[in-house]
């Protein structure tokens, strides 16, 4: 179930349609209103994953469900309620799943297959009897174990070295040695403001509201149409944005305390930090039912979580390239 809303998240935002004030009955683009909508993209992608030892999450087939009322709508993970509405711009209070959890979610082959009989940790072992204490070992004769003195050989620095160093390097750390990230569910206001030509201002302002990381976020972005003219219909989007993540959502996630970590070499406080991100999305109109899609995006990662231990990555990225059936 996890994954479906991993899936639903990422697709979210790749195939959205337009909804509000700036829809026209002509525009294949907009949702109608009082429908529900059902689509499914099939076809070959990938989310990169910048959490150290996550996997990247493979995108293949990528369900959509929306629908629009009056007010009320529902777009895949998010649920809203439109309380301003005007021709240039609307207003709305919704709520939405937390993404960041996805990260720390992991779905590996490994996790359900058996290991291959092949890697070094299933190849023959050397076994060290243990000595028995009843018959404990000695020395032969002339070797060096025992000097004239019937001291043994070995002194107090070889047991030391069976302890780790002080400039030895920490064990490291990843997705698999730190506490478990829970899901958050977020809940505040949207905004969107229309311009000419198809372009669109979207603003957003989210709080966590089931106190699991006690924080913020929001996001703006400028989004628009580059028109192409082909004999069916087709659309390029571009958009560029900012995302914001306060303090305690990037040191909940991505900070590390004792908990994950007994090691002072890991620990690392989170601090407030802001992702560029640029995207694209091409939709090509084939028949009634049938659009090919591409999209791809890139989020260059803020020093608040680029500089944390458990990150491996500067940037993330997802693209996906398929063909989507609206029902």
């Amino acid at each position: 179930m996890k994954r479906l809303f991993i899936l639903l998240s990422l697709c979210c935002g790749l195939f959205a349609k337009d909804s509000f004030a700036n829809c026209s009955e002509n525009n294949e683009q907009c949702a109608e209103i009082g429908r529900w909508d059902f689509s499914i993209a099939i076809g070959a992608g990938v989310a990169t994953n910048p959490v150290r030892g996550g996997d990247n999450v493979p995108l293949v087939i990528l369900p959509y469900i929306n629908y629009y009322g009056d007010k009320f709508f529902f777009d895949n993970t998010t649920a809203g309620y439109t309380f301003i509405e005007q021709k240039q711009f609307d207003v709305s209070l919704i709520t939405q799943l937390n993404t960041e959890q996805a990260y720390f979610e992991r779905f590996h082959p490994s996790n359900i297959l058996v290991k291959n009989s092949f890697t070094s940790e299933s190849s023959n072992p050397i076994i060290t009897p243990e000595p028995d204490e009843s018959n404990p070992p000695t020395s032969q004769p002339g070797s060096d174990g025992v000097d004239s003195d019937g001291d043994s050989g070995v002194t107090d620095g070889d047991n030391d070295k069976q302890e780790q160093e002080p400039n030895e390097p920490a064990e490291s750390i990843s997705l698999d040695t730190i506490s478990k990230r829970d899901w958050a569910l977020d809940g505040g206001i949207l905004a969107h403001w229309y311009f000419e030509n198809s372009a669109k201002l979207t603003l957003s302002l989210l709080h966590d509201v089931t106190n699991t990381y006690q924080g913020y976020h929001g996001h703006i972005d400028y989004s628009f149409i580059i028109p192409i003219q082909t004999d069916n219909p087709s659309r390029l989007k571009v958009k560029l944005g900012a995302e914001y993540k306060d303090k305690h959502l990037v040191d909940y996630y991505y900070g590390i305390s004792l908990k994950d970590s007994q090691s002072q070499h890991h620990l690392y406080q989170g601090k407030a930090t802001v992702n560029p991100y640029v995207g694209i999305a091409f939709n090509y109109k084939l028949n009634s039912n049938w659009q090919l899609k591409f999209s791809a995006r890139h989020t260059w990662l803020g020093t608040g979580i680029k500089n944390s231990p458990l990150v491996d990555q500067s940037s993330s990225s997802n693209i996906f390239i398929g063909g989507l059936y609206e029902f």
